[in-house]
């Protein structure tokens, strides 16, 4: 099934995000008013120089950054995992069970297979840390080729796509997981994630086009939507200001406000297509592949995060 193909066929799960990043839009945007009313009162009061502007200033952006992130962990969690499940179910049978939605489907999904959404998460953050330290072996292995014209260069470049691509290939590693869930009932979730670690340490160079296209995708997309949501909100910005200080206040908030609606945009509508494409071309490329024991030994002394899904492979989904 293509790529197009997976992603019309999951978008209840796309429309979910949609509507959950816009509830977070709206709740940003209300935010970021009522602290351009107090920045506005303080700036009357205090003048531009105020210590207490700046950090109003310092304040809100990360406010936002914080709550997007909180927002991301307690009130889509479900909703990433479930799309996981849906995505894995369709490459390995072309549909979901009949009578029931894929909502439904997902959630449940997530407590068959990890007992709750809490275990979970803990193996989605062990699977991102033990790949996260894996890619850094694997560059510094490229680094014993400096001495080769312009291959640092390339190095760099492949080490930023893979940096970019990280969150997607944990999914897809999560994918695999569900997969052998299915496969075989009696592996834990702790051995199925150390082995699927260990394939993708096994198949990264066959998955790194893919990996390219992606963060070419997110880059070209998320620059065009910031740079279609600034200038409309900076000339806005310089219509409600007075004087040259009071623009330069309110040219931040506009840039607030578009760094705001290109993650919107990005979470809700270009990360699906991303972990659609990503998790489609792991799951390709480790078929009928099995985990190299040799490898799996090796990754064990160079990833303190994979050494811990290891050894607790034969631990229940229970347990933490």
């Amino acid at each position: 099934m293509s790529v197009v193909g997976l992603v019309r066929k999951t978008l209840p799960f796309i429309f979910a995000r949609l509507a959950v990043y816009a509830l977070f839009a709206v709740i940003a945007f209300v935010f970021l008013g009522i602290v351009i009313g107090i920045s506005l009162f303080l700036f009357k009061t205090f003048e531009f120089g105020s210590g207490f502007f700046i950090l109003i200033i310092i304040i809100s952006f990360f406010s936002v950054i914080g709550g997007l992130k909180f927002f991301e962990r307690y009130a889509l969690y479900i909703v990433k995992v479930g799309h996981i499940s849906v995505i894995t179910e369709l490459l390995a049978n072309g549909k979901v069970p009949d009578g029931k939605g894929q909502l439904a489907y997902g959630k449940d999904q997530v407590k068959e297979n990890f007992g709750s959404a809490n275990v979970c998460f803990v193996v989605d953050r062990l699977v991102y840390g033990a790949v996260k330290q894996i890619q850094r072996w694997l560059m510094r292995i490229g680094n014993f080729f400096s001495f080769v014209p312009g291959s640092q260069n390339i190095i760099a470049i492949i080490n930023r796509i893979l940096s970019v691509s990280l969150n997607y290939i944990d999914e897809a590693i999560l994918s695999y997981i569900l997969l052998r869930k299915k496969q075989e009932k009696d592996e834990t979730v702790w051995k199925s994630a150390a082995d699927g670690v260990v394939l993708y340490a096994q198949s990264w160079k066959k998955i790194i086009m893919t990996a390219i296209g992606v963060v070419v995708f997110i880059y070209v997309l998320s620059f065009t939507v910031f740079l279609v949501s600034v200038f409309p909100l900076m000339g806005l910005a310089n219509m409600i200001a007075d004087n040259n200080e009071a623009a330069s206040v309110f040219g931040f908030f506009a840039v607030v406000g578009a760094f705001i609606i290109t993650s919107f945009v990005k979470r809700a509508l270009v990360d699906p297509v991303a972990t659609v494409a990503m998790i489609r071309t792991f799951q390709k490329n480790i078929e009928g592949v099995e985990p190299s024991m040799d490898l799996h030994e090796k990754l064990t002394g160079v990833s303190k995060k994979f050494k811990k899904l290891a050894d607790k492979k034969d631990d229940p989904e229970e347990s933490k």
